[in-house]
């Protein structure tokens, strides 16, 4: 291994220990360590037996932040959290124009299908889904509560029909609206 790939890897193992600490105590640290290794090299520290020798001197990386801490209470980074789902207006419009689209010349709803097959926030299983629970939205509650069949359903029948019926567009926004994930452009 060659003398800058020694030096440049114990470097590298001591910028990932002095992590945790403060930035200005790491600055300083970084900035100790590596004067004393150019002023090793200065010396005559060229070959790499030297280098293994000079860098033994100096110690682990770890031993050197400990030291460094002076008892300061290292914590250790927790990972980013993951990107909350951003909805672009494109998408908030799919919200609204598949439950009420249908009350736009019936062109809203088809707007909205539009919107939300073109869209790369979902799975196509939930467009599929999307598609098929809220079809003209609450126009078909309005359709079902109109139409004169010649009979009326039995209340066990009829009110869940009509809860379900007004419930599915809700809920269906509600799934698009939880599953949805980050969009490729925000």
């Amino acid at each position: 291994m060659s003398v800058d790939r020694l030096i440049a890897a114990y470097v590298s193992d001591l910028v990932l220990a002095a992590e945790p600490l403060p930035e200005e105590r790491r600055t300083d640290l970084m900035v100790d360590v590596t004067a004393h290794i150019a002023e090793a090299r200065a010396a005559g520290a060229t070959s790499e037996d030297d280098v293994r020798r000079m860098l033994k001197q100096l110690g682990e990386p770890r031993d050197i932040v400990a030291a460094a801490s002076d008892g300061l209470v290292l914590v250790e980074p927790q990972p980013a959290a993951p990107p909350q789902p951003r909805f672009r207006g494109r998408e908030i419009a799919v919200f609204f124009l598949l439950p009420f689209g249908v009350y736009i010349f019936l062109v809203g709803w088809f707007a909205g299908l539009y919107l939300l097959w073109t869209s790369d926030r979902w799975t196509d299983r939930e467009k599929w889904l999307a598609t098929f629970i809220t079809p003209f939205g609450y126009a078909s509650v309005q359709a079902f509560a109109t139409v004169d069949l010649g009979y009326t359903l039995p209340g066990y029948l009829g009110v869940p029909a009509a809860v379900a019926l007004l419930a599915a567009p809700v809920v269906m926004v509600v799934v698009l609206a939880r599953n949805g994930r980050p969009g490729r452009s925000a």
